[in-house]
């Protein structure tokens, strides 16, 4: 990474934690402080999942989801992660290129006028060896057939199933 994508990345987390304060700041000159509550409760849960995907030792990946949002315009991601393995090292460019090959086929076959809700989950599991990567896609997705289809084709162990909100991807990988 360049000094200028810090850089950015660096602009984009002030951006985000002035937007949280001035919400913070004037729900508290309105007197609304179980909103206030409410916000700071919902910016430290963000942080705190932040806070473990850096732990992951998986700096590709963790890049790659800190400036999702930048870097799709009209897809908003939210993640957790579920795994209390902190040495992702070794698998790090296969979860960045896994979920950055996904959301290229979403992205391509999604409406360029709609906002999307992304959520990932990340899991270990412990039993079968597997870290398994949960994406769930909320929107219109035109031409949702198609989309499944080519994500099966992508080589990976990918399973995909429709709900009635969007579609719901997860990714096997083998520790």
């Amino acid at each position: 990474m360049e000094e200028k994508d810090v850089i950015k990345v660096l602009r984009r987390n002030r951006h985000d934690l002035l937007n949280h304060l001035q919400i913070i700041q004037g729900y508290l000159s309105m007197g609304k402080t179980d909103k206030v509550q409410s916000k700071i409760t919902e910016y430290l849960q963000l942080l705190d999942e932040e806070r473990k995907l850096v732990n992951l030792n998986a700096p590709l990946f963790a890049l790659s989801l800190i400036q999702f949002d930048s870097l799709h315009t009209n897809f908003r991601l939210t993640y957790h992660i579920h795994t209390d393995n902190n040495d992702l090292q070794h698998l790090d460019e296969v979860l960045e290129s896994s979920t950055n090959q996904l959301m290229s086929q979403i992205k391509y076959m999604s409406d360029k006028t709609e906002l999307y809700e992304v959520h990932l989950q990340m899991y270990e599991e412990s039993s079968s060896s597997m870290i398994e990567l949960k994406l769930t896609v909320n929107g219109n997705l035109p031409s949702i057939e198609k989309l499944m289809k080519n994500i099966e084709s992508m080589g990976q162990k990918v399973e995909v199933h429709q709900e009635p909100y969007g579609i719901v991807c997860t990714i096997s990988i083998p520790c």
